[in-house]
């Protein structure tokens, strides 16, 4: 083992107390941090019911980070499934968002991720029994991956991305992951851009092949059952433009407000990413301060079961709705690209052939790419002026058919990447 795989596991050691008291400051960490405490217990006892005995059917073991990574597998999950009817699939993931949304894949269980340390990871993979072990997107665990290779589990990699500002390229990231980039077996990366990427953080060159991004034929698909779905919002005000501002955070809320205050005719629905109570509070004070109206929250919509005209301002303090929503919306603006917090999925608002905004400040390749196509306009952080494009319906229009020719330009990655799986699981 290496001097940095040695302090690796030093570190996974001694993070016990530190995790801990953390968890006390933040209820989102301290859930999972019991979660991966429990990992090891849950795991053994589903495969005590359903992995024992000879003749098992395959079982796939899937990882994703948190629920952005998991949603974009959903795709290659089903395609993979009409190949494999009899496949078992696993799925763990690190973050409690990731919780909030596995039970859409239709797995046999789920539940996350164990600490990646040499006895949790292994116990996990002695119970399950995985044919393979694949993460999605970028979240490598390096212990988990040397204890399935040391089993004999092939590892791999779906919608594979490396950002060009990650620190998985720089000391010390690089050094503590290029040990596991370099154990997996296949590779499905999302562009040419990124494949060079990895290739940097060591995956070997016969590993690698440019699939796509199954989050492509994820967003066509949400975007379509949304469209057979019963109107969500209130009734549009004649002449009105409505702009939905999608997984926000203060900085974004703040930029929009003063924009919108300043242009005519333009309704603003808001959808936060963490719609705590305190959040929303702050948020609709903000909204009657700048905007001269009270905000409107969902969750007193729906208790009134009301769809009736309005152009008042919009608080969605609920989650998983933005599919919904979004094939209601005439333009759409993505949050955490102004103070660097990290932008959201551009994608699925593009599905829904919208034109879409986001802060200049983010390093993904498809932002930059719907930019190129005309489907997307960056906004400048210190920008306090007016959205000129609220006002121009023709290019509103075409921005929006930009965008969405973008995007079914992009799809048929899921068969791609359950090809490379099905692969996989053979081996």
């Amino acid at each position: 083992m290496n001097p940095t795989a040695v302090l690796y596991n030093i570190g996974w050691k001694l993070s016990g107390p530190l995790l801990a008291v953390s968890g006390l400051f933040s209820p989102k960490l301290a859930r999972a941090v019991a979660g991966r405490r429990e990992a090891v217990s849950r795991f053994q006892a589903w495969a005590g019911s359903h992995r024992a005995g000879p003749d098992l059917p395959p079982l796939l073991m899937l990882h994703g980070a948190s629920a952005g990574e998991l949603t974009g597998a959903f795709p290659v999950i089903r395609e993979l499934r009409r190949s494999i009817p009899d496949l078992q699939v696993v799925v763990t993931y690190s973050s409690p968002s990731g919780e909030q949304v596995a039970d859409d894949i239709e797995p046999e269980t789920h539940w996350f991720v164990p600490f990646d340390r040499p006895d949790h990871a292994r116990a996990v993979l002695e119970a399950l029994r995985p044919n393979a072990l694949v993460f999605a997107k970028l979240d490598v665990w390096p212990t988990l991956t040397d204890q399935a290779v040391q089993l004999g589990i092939p590892v791999g990699m779906i919608n594979a991305t490396v950002r060009s500002g990650s620190g998985r390229l720089r000391f010390p990231g690089r050094q503590l992951l290029q040990s596991a980039y370099s154990r997996l077996k296949a590779v499905g990366a999302v562009s040419p851009e990124e494949q060079r990427r990895l290739l940097r953080l060591g995956v070997p060159p016969a590993a690698i092949r440019i699939t796509g991004d199954a989050s492509f034929d994820q967003a066509l698909s949400r975007v379509q059952s949304a469209e057979h779905l019963p109107a969500r919002l209130p009734e549009r005000a004649a002449g009105w433009v409505r702009l939905i501002a999608g997984s926000t955070w203060p900085a974004d809320e703040d930029f929009l407000l003063d924009a919108v205050a300043q242009e005519p005719r333009v309704e603003l629905v808001i959808v936060p990413h963490e719609p705590a109570p305190e959040s929303v509070e702050r948020l609709a004070a903000e909204v009657e301060r700048r905007l001269g109206a009270p905000a409107r929250l969902w969750s007193e919509l729906m208790e009134q079961n009301s769809r009736s005209q309005s152009a008042a301002p919009l608080i969605v303090d609920a989650v998983g709705l933005l599919a919904e929503l979004y094939a209601e919306a005439d333009i759409a603006y993505v949050g955490g690209g102004l103070d660097g917090t990290g932008l959201h999925s551009v994608i699925e608002p593009a599905a829904a052939s919208l034109p879409v905004l986001f802060g200049s400040r983010h390093d993904r390749w498809e932002a930059r790419e719907l930019i190129a196509a005309g489907g997307a306009m960056e906004l400048e952080p210190s920008s306090t002026g007016t959205i000129p494009l609220l006002r121009d319906r023709e290019g509103l229009a075409a921005m929006g058919s930009a965008a969405r020719a973008y995007v079914l330009g992009k799809a048929g990655a899921a068969r791609a990447g359950a090809d490379m799986v099905a692969d996989l699981l053979g081996d």
